[in-house]
């Protein structure tokens, strides 16, 4: 789900002592009262406990040590802007900002409608870039939408991640949203650049997947990797549609019936993946294929 040790480094200045009779990190479930859900395999790796808002990670380091994580600091906020319809009744383009807690096991999204005035403004929902002002982002379905470090993170998001997507938004605007009949070959860069673009690339398919795990069941999933072993993805946008390739399946081969699954309710996700979740659910999907 995450990566403790990491994130026992990340957050050491927030450990603290812990005096108890052994040393062992994997025996503290009674003393912290909380339940063992990450054994430390070595000594060099920390356990992991949890009760019904943190994580307690126990390691050592100079003695044994705590740190707490409450779960509701554990979320992810990602920025994107979007040029294609995915089915979301918004006008395009539009600024999407995405909020996922894997520990809360909560997710929202903002939409906003971007647009470019007579004057060369930017606007996204009812404010301009040049504002910086953070419009009304309410997230209400959210536990912990009111946490000041939270609202942090959002505001870092519009006044410092949104404004490096200006030239995106200008050149969309000024290119009437078309990209050119003929392109030549991209050229991403230099080795360092392409692993930039990689890691990137990867983090996304990450998230995406770790959402992905709640929102379809295990039988659902063997369906639809069952449809695409039988598909070759040969370009980035032959991965859109895959709802398309499942419904005809279901319909020829009855695969609803054969893994007892809900066929309108399955589509019906499907259709509202957006194009990064698509991508990843045949990332994960076709090692499935062998």
């Amino acid at each position: 789900m995450y990566d403790w040790n990491a994130l026992w480094h990340e957050r050491e200045a927030y450990r603290t002592g812990f005096d108890i009779h052994h040393n062992d990190a994997n025996e503290l479930a009674d003393a912290l009262r909380a339940k063992l859900i990450h054994p430390a395999a070595h000594p060099e790796e920390v356990a992991v406990y949890e009760n019904d808002d943190r994580y307690i990670l126990a390691g050592h380091a100079g003695g044994l040590q705590l740190l707490e994580v409450l779960k509701h600091g554990l979320f992810d906020i990602t920025l994107r802007f979007v040029t294609e319809d995915e089915g979301q009744n918004v006008p395009l383009p539009y600024v999407e900002i995405h909020v996922d807690n894997l520990a809360t096991e909560e997710q929202a999204v903002w939409r906003g409608e971007a647009r470019l005035d007579d004057e060369g403004r930017i606007w996204v929902g009812k404010r301009t870039l040049d504002e910086n002002v953070l419009p009304a982002m309410p997230f209400d379905e959210l536990s912990f939408t009111d946490n000041a470090e939270f609202r942090e993170a959002l505001s870092r998001v519009w006044h410092e991640d949104l404004p490096q997507l200006r030239p995106l938004i200008e050149a969309w605007f000024h290119h009437g949203g078309a990209a050119p009949t003929h392109e030549e070959p991209a050229h991403y860069g230099d080795a360092d650049r392409v692993q930039q673009i990689c890691d990137r690339y990867a983090e996304i398919v990450r998230r995406e997947q770790a959402l992905l795990s709640r929102l379809f069941s295990d039988d659902e999933l063997r369906l639809i990797a069952g449809v695409i072993a039988g598909i070759h993805f040969d370009s980035a946008a032959s991965c859109r549609g895959v709802w398309l390739a499942v419904e005809a399946r279901i319909i020829d081969d009855e695969l609803d019936q054969q893994f007892q699954i809900d066929s309108e309710a399955l589509l019906g996700k499907l259709k509202n993946l957006s194009y990064a979740q698509e991508v990843a659910l045949i990332e994960a999907l076709s090692p499935l294929q062998s």
